[in-house]
């Protein structure tokens, strides 16, 4: 069983904490109790599915890529580009729109900070197998800050792609 890094390990519980908290607020009304079960149930699900498949949330002590090497500092770093392409793709739409229809609005500018975990564990997972020169900014590096903002950017058209790959299309 492969062990999921201590800090994305971190990350996800606390996103997966935040996304338990936002279900909560937004199905707070008697009527809509049912769909905030429906979802709160789908997050145990994925949350025993990480158990199952990296032994979530389990806090292994050898995270490096080697003899010396920390990659803490670039994992917060990819996630953060990441958490920016989500920003930016919220604040690109919010300006495509006509100056009398545009409205800030919280929800649509949060929910894919809550969902980011989904987003990265692949792009974490690719840097295990990664060969990258941690030592000095070069264009692999590079590379994967874009790839990391990218896959932010993108982040509705993954999970589409997933929900159209789980209902067999």
């Amino acid at each position: 069983m492969l062990a999921m890094p201590r800090i994305m390990t971190v990350i996800v519980a606390a996103s997966a904490t935040l996304l338990a908290l936002w279900t909560a607020w937004q199905f707070r009304s008697s009527a809509r109790r049912i769909q905030a079960m429906v979802a709160i149930v789908v997050l145990v699900l994925y949350l025993v599915l990480l158990h199952f498949a990296f032994g979530f949330p389990s806090l292994p002590t050898d995270i490096a890529k080697g003899p010396g090497t920390d990659v803490r500092p670039l994992v917060l770093a990819l996630f953060a580009c990441m958490l920016l392409g989500m920003g930016a793709e919220y604040l690109y739409h919010y300006l495509d729109a006509k100056p009398e229809e545009r409205k800030f609005d919280w929800g649509g500018f949060v929910k894919p900070f809550l969902v980011s975990p989904l987003v990265f564990v692949p792009l974490a997972a690719s840097l295990q197998a990664a060969n990258v020169d941690l030592s000095s900014f070069n264009i692999p590096l590079l590379m994967l800050y874009l790839v990391a903002f990218e896959n932010g950017f993108l982040w509705r058209g993954y999970f589409a792609r997933k929900l159209a790959q789980s209902q067999g299309g």
